[in-house]
């Protein structure tokens, strides 16, 4: 039978209507302590939660399934689900228990895209949900973080970009229209999908084109329908113009290893070297700058000036980050303020922050530059504010608001009267219990208090027989091993502290709100502030990395020539247990380096270290390198690594192809393309053709700058045809028959491959290793091309392999005998030399 033909329990039903307009949620129904799931939203959570799943008995034959979390511990749930992609609807009780069903409401909703709590939240990411509006052929897409009231918009975006777009933003929802059957199979796979038809007119969206507001006006829509809140923390639309950010894709991204590294380990990328900022906010700033360096000189200019006046003073700049410690998240803080959702423990914490500002204002101002004078003089003390809120809230406290505690005395006359008479029934009740021990001689005798049976007095079994009906006891309950009583005079006590208990929770609740509401008219204030703190403790972690990694101010030129000296890999650098190998790269107005060079000598990281240089330089910070004059470079291209899509069904080739395809069609003249390998998942003359090919049409048609690193020999010919083309090679040198790589960078093609050397290294069998020499003999000499030798050779030489071993061996233990002296000798060291022997041969 269908839910609709059964006669639920009034409650169910509740359940049940509330399911129908959150059908794609799952619904935390409140039930007293609890949070309670039913039916198919209790076998899923139960599932993903790994909790118990039970019954419930809901007016069906059979029980409902059901299962629950408690309300004070719900965060660690909610987060589970939301990582899983699941979204939840929260039922609150809105009116008090008594007489009848508790009337229940969602009061809000929490998505992978819609999370504002800060149990849940990542404080160093921001968290984007995006809205995509279709016009014409093109897209636009609105994308905001509801915890900290940013909101952006891209517009013009094409289809065949869209998807990597959305994984470049971070999303983590997107909403459409129903309609777009299309566009939401292409987004199911990559990002969860929520459907949004209304449109919220704000002023926000009133100066931006129809069309593309309409996307600003469905994200709007969409947090004011799921948060049942205003939406005060939302100031503005940033309106992002690539054309005022250097260009990378997210591939780009990933191989030049600027968020994260593509082996997911720790610190091996470039934001791990520069992120020891002491905020969250600084952290979030960092990562947009890093995420979108500048295409303008000016504004990288003033970011670097900021960094050298904060290298100018180690001292004060300590000092700085000091003053930085105990400052909270702000910009997160501020948006709970604004939508009704702090805590007391938000307002403490932003009376901590507050309390910050006066020294961060006179720490910038000990510096001698005038930059960072005027940048501490914009800087709102918010004196006042502070002010009422030092008087108004305790030291500590608690993170629920319905149990007091928040308000100070001296704060608010009326609460500080119901607190006296509230402490006041306190002592009266330990005098009481005191004074009835003595009356009695029942020296355990206590008062306790419950909420069914309120105060009452406590004797045990044992003491029963000393409770005379002098005393005026009334029995109210029997346990095991007591007795509880009440007398007229403890009744009329408790009345009056109850009453006063109830009063001073509805008044500090009260005032609390006050406070929240008024604290809630700074919004656009405190987002200026948060976004100055985030500024400075960017700049000073960045100022501190140059210091200690001992970075240069790089300089730009209009002339699109590089000048590297001494470049080195930002995070190879500290990463290694030897010497970095510092580089240089010289390259005019639209050349080409063809690198050549063994496997492992360091191409990649050659190449690598040139793009993340210019990415350091464009984000306004100072570079690995003893001097940096660099154009500026309106995109970054890569293709580096060979990586399947077997998802998609394409292979290597296939993905480097179409990689490949997508630098060649939007770079410039002032682009920069890194090129690793091009070629090299075909057969080799198909592979070699594609990489000449390739090389010829960015000389003359493309002429952005490149770096293309290669095995095919035949391709240093080029240089001969191509004047803008300049071979470089990355150095080795054969010692011993062993290959030591020496990762130095120098003009001219390589004069060997070495490869066979490295497979040596890599410990393939030795037998492979001199059948590939035999082979390599054989083509160097031009005799033919394919050779078979008897398979079982490969026996042979594995046994002249051991054989030399065994020479090798006995060659060991002959020379060192011949070095000891057996007159000389004790039983105990002829037993050690016998056992360091032994190791060495093993």
């Amino acid at each position: 039978m269908d839910k609709e033909d059964i006669k639920y329990t009034p409650m169910m039903e509740q359940y049940l209507t509330l399911k129908k307009d959150y059908a794609d949620a799952l619904v935390f129904f409140r039930l007293g302590d609890f949070y309670e799931m039913f039916f198919e939203d209790a076998i899923t959570a139960s599932k993903e939660l790994e909790i118990a799943l039970t019954g419930r008995d809901a007016g069906a034959k059979e029980r409902v399934p059901m299962c629950g979390v408690p309300h004070h511990a719900v965060l660690p749930y909610v987060q589970k689900l939301i990582q899983k992609g699941y979204k939840i609807a929260i039922a609150e009780q809105v009116t008090e228990p008594g007489n009848g069903l508790v009337k229940r409401e969602v009061v809000k909703m929490i998505t992978p895209g819609m999370v504002i709590d800060e149990g849940i939240l990542d404080g160093a990411y921001y968290n984007y949900i995006g809205s995509i509006i279709k016009d014409k052929s093109l897209y636009h897409i609105a994308f905001g973080d509801i915890s900290t009231g940013d909101l952006n918009l891209i517009q013009n975006q094409k289809e065949e970009n869209l998807i990597k777009v959305v994984l470049q933003l971070g999303l983590k929802e997107v909403l459409i229209s129903s309609n777009e059957e299309k566009l939401e199979n292409e987004l199911r796979n990559h990002v969860l999908v929520s459907y949004e038809e209304g449109y919220f007119e704000h002023q926000l969206a009133s100066e931006i084109d129809f069309t593309p507001a309409k996307a600003v006006k469905r994200l709007l829509n969409y947090f004011k329908q799921t948060q049942k809140a205003e939406l005060l923390q939302f100031s503005n639309v940033n309106v992002i113009n690539e054309e005022d950010y250097l260009k990378m894709d997210l591939n780009s991204k990933n191989s030049l290893e600027l968020m994260t590294s593509n082996k997911q380990r720790k610190n091996q990328s470039l934001l791990d070297v520069l992120d020891h900022c002491v905020t969250a906010l600084g952290s979030r700033k960092l990562k947009d700058m890093l995420d979108r360096p500048l295409y303008n000189q000016s504004q990288i200019e003033d970011r670097l000036d900021y960094i050298e006046a904060l290298r100018s003073d180690h001292f004060k700049r300590d000092d700085l980050k000091k003053a930085l410690q105990g400052v909270y998240d702000l910009r997160r803080i501020t948006t709970r303020i604004a939508s009704q959702n702090a805590s007391g423990k938000d307002l403490a914490q932003l009376r901590q922050t507050l309390s910050r500002i006066p020294l961060i204002k006179i720490t910038l101002n000990q510096f001698s530059e005038q930059k960072l004078t005027n940048f501490s003089n914009e800087i709102n003390d918010f004196s006042s504010l502070y002010s009422l809120l030092e008087k108004a809230i305790e030291d500590n406290p608690p993170l629920t608001l319905k149990d007091g505690g928040i308000i100070k005395k001296g704060y608010d006359e009326r609460l500080d009267e119901l607190k006296d008479l509230s402490i006041n029934g306190k002592t009266w009740m330990t005098n009481f219990e005191q004074m009835e021990r003595e009356k009695t001689g029942i020296k355990n005798l206590k008062i306790g208090y419950n909420r069914v049976f309120g105060y009452y007095i406590e004797i045990s079994k044992g003491n029963l027989g000393l409770v005379q009906d002098s005393f005026g006891y009334e029995r109210r309950q029997t346990l095991t091993s007591s007795e509880r009583f009440i007398t007229p005079e403890l009744k009329e006590k408790e009345q009056l502290i109850l009453s006063a208990g109830e009063k001073e929770l509805a008044l500090e609740f009260e005032l609390f709100v006050e406070l929240r509401d008024k604290v809630a008219t700074y919004t656009k204030d405190l987002q200026s502030l948060s976004d100055q703190i985030a500024t400075i403790d960017v700049y000073q972690t960045l100022a501190t990395a140059s210091i200690e990694n001992h970075y240069v101010r790089p300089s730009f030129n209009q002339k699109n020539d590089v000048f590297i000296k001494e470049g080195r890999h930002p995070v190879v650098e500290l990463n290694t247990k030897v010497s970095f190998v510092r580089n240089d790269v010289l390259v005019k107005q639209g050349g080409i380096l063809l690198i050549t060079g063994p496997n492992m000598s360091g191409k990649s990281t050659y190449m690598r270290m040139f793009a993340q240089i210019v990415i350091l330089a464009q984000m306004g910070a100072f570079v690995p390198a003893s001097e940096a004059n660099l154009p500026l470079f309106d995109a970054i291209y890569t293709r580096i690594g060979a990586q399947d899509d077997l998802a998609g069904g394409q292979s290597t080739f296939m993905v480097e192809m179409k990689e490949t395809n997508e630098a060649l069609k939007y770079a410039t003249k002032n682009s920069l393309l890194i090129f690793d390998e091009i070629g090299r998942g075909t057969a080799t003359y198909d592979g070699m053709a594609i990489a000449q090919a390739i090389i010829e049409y960015v000389h003359e048609k493309t002429k952005a700058i490149t770096l293309f690193s290669t095995h095919y020999h035949e391709l240093t010919r080029l240089e001969e045809t191509l004047e803008r083309l300049k071979n470089v090679h990355v150095t080795a040198n054969e010692e011993n028959k062993q290959i030591v790589f020496l990762h130095k960078v120098e003009e001219g093609p390589t004069d060997k491959s070495y490869g066979i050397n490295v497979a040596e290294l890599a410990k393939l069998p030795k037998s492979i290793i001199k059948r590939s020499n035999d082979i390599l003999k054989h083509l160097e000499s031009d005799k033919d091309k394919t050779i078979l030798l008897n398979l079982f050779n490969f026996d042979d030489y594995e046994a002249q392999d051991n054989q030399q071993v065994l020479t090798s061996e006995l060659e060991l233990v002959v020379n060192r005998l011949k070095q000891v002296n057996i007159n000389e000798l004790t039983p105990l060291e002829a037993l050690v030399i016998l056992k360091e022997l032994q190791d060495e041969i093993n």
